[in-house]
């Protein structure tokens, strides 16, 4: 009987709790008259006035990061669901992004520096950095002095600053581990999240990996390598794409013939596109 009560009462909460979430929905729109940014229910009822240069989404159904601009001159607030103001331009923030992995963790920007707040507006991560990225895993990267690195949520180095650019950890590949690329005197390779050099700075350019593949160029061509920095595919096309089962190449860019890999790498077949 109590298991069935405790049943019932989690329908009825999530049931209201639903009912609460699609009464809260609001959305962005821009006003015909000022040209301003403001916010609207499911009903097209105003809820904010639009007075905002830009407004975003409302995060976890609670807040929203809205800006003004004057001239070249822009300033960030986030507000809540009444347009209450929970961070006001007034602290001065040239960036605000709320989404971050963190709960309660706000990327913020001011004078130029990078750092992290919370809600109550106490200052996380110092904002003592030249640029900052997103935690994935309790990493982001950051630029200090001309350099990046990547450091924890208690604002550690784990990595060291000796890269010439980088950007955010990728996915969780089947390792069980994120890459990143790297790079290095305009040359490019791959780190993980241990901070392992697994491909070397070999390449001109470099995506992601997905399914613990990755498209590189070296030089004028693209090929593929894997995440022990083994070339699977080799340097002798215009254009590759990394589909979720298959690698599909092609040796010039408007090429009709095509040249399918499995992820392995394994040469499959060459295929002639129809004409649509």
């Amino acid at each position: 009987m109590k298991v069935l009560l405790y049943i019932l009462f989690l329908i009825i909460s999530f049931g209201s709790y639903s009912q609460e979430f699609e009464k809260n929905k609001i959305f962005t729109f821009r006003s015909r008259e000022n040209g301003k940014i403001g916010y609207v229910n499911k009903n097209k009822e105003i809820v904010i006035k639009p007075q905002y240069s830009t407004g975003t989404y409302f995060e976890n159904n609670e807040y929203a990061t809205v800006s003004i601009k004057n001239g070249n001159t822009e300033k960030f607030a986030v507000i809540d669901l009444k347009g209450n103001y929970i961070i006001p331009f007034e602290e001065g923030y040239e960036l605000i992004s709320l989404n971050t992995e963190i709960e309660n963790w706000i990327l913020v920007v001011k004078n130029g520096k990078w750092g992290y707040i919370n809600y109550k507006k106490e200052i996380l991560i110092p904002l003592e950095y030249d640029s900052l990225g997103h935690f994935y895993d309790n990493l982001a990267f950051a630029q200090k002095d001309g350099k990046y690195g990547f450091i924890d949520s208690n604002n550690k180095t784990i990595i060291d600053f000796e890269f010439d650019y980088t950007i955010n950890f990728g996915s969780v590949q089947s390792d069980g581990l994120r890459y990143v690329k790297v790079e290095k005197e305009s040359k490019i390779g791959y780190i993980n999240n241990k901070g392992e050099l697994v491909v070397p700075y070999l390449y001109d350019s470099a995506n992601q990996f997905f399914q613990g593949v990755a498209v590189v160029r070296k030089g004028e061509k693209y090929g593929c390598v894997n995440t022990k920095g083994e070339i699977i595919v080799p340097f002798d096309f215009e254009f590759i794409t990394n589909y979720e089962k298959l690698i599909i190449a092609r040796k010039e860019f408007m090429s009709k013939n095509e040249y399918y890999y499995n992820r392995q790498g394994k040469f499959i077949s060459i295929e002639t596109k129809k004409e649509k």
